[in-house]
């Protein structure tokens, strides 16, 4: 009788790896294909580690928001606050080479604050600051509570 052979699992940090570069390729061709190409791998990757889906929707952030689609970017900024504490716990190193570009609170605390929604924008100021991402967005909650 033969050994089957198990099929080669790739790691969290392969699989974030292919993510990147996928989502790298399909922006050159502009943030509806980047959009779309994220869209299908979060539909069809059902064994998706909540960590790379974190990045996955972070991208999607940005993607939605400069295609226009502010209401796919506020769902996606949901998501990708809800899987930011894997992310954190699952690729230690990556994520903190991450959060400079971080997409969610940025383009979050712009969309919320445009649709009148300050205490939102003001809750995303603050996990930005919890997150280390720094004086700009203590800018950007004392102009948001002088809007209250």
């Amino acid at each position: 009788m033969s050994k089957r052979i198990e099929p080669k699992r790739k790691t969290p940090l392969e699989i974030l790896r292919d993510l990147r570069d996928g989502h790298q390729e399909a922006s050159g061709q502009g943030p509806v294909e980047a959009q779309r190409y994220l869209e299908k791998v979060l539909s069809s990757q059902h064994s998706l580690p909540n960590a790379v889906k974190f990045f996955a929707y972070d991208f999607l952030v940005e993607a939605s928001y400069l295609a226009g689609e502010a209401e796919r970017c506020l769902e996606a900024i949901a998501a990708a606050q809800r899987y930011l504490p894997s992310a954190q716990e699952e690729t230690g190193r990556e994520i903190q080479d991450y959060l400079p570009e971080l997409r969610f609170c940025e383009r979050g605390i712009g969309l919320l604050a445009d649709s009148g929604e300050i205490e939102q924008a003001l809750a995303l100021c603050d996990q930005a600051l919890e997150l280390g991402l720094g004086r700009a967005y203590e800018s950007k909650r004392q102009s948001l509570e002088r809007r209250l």
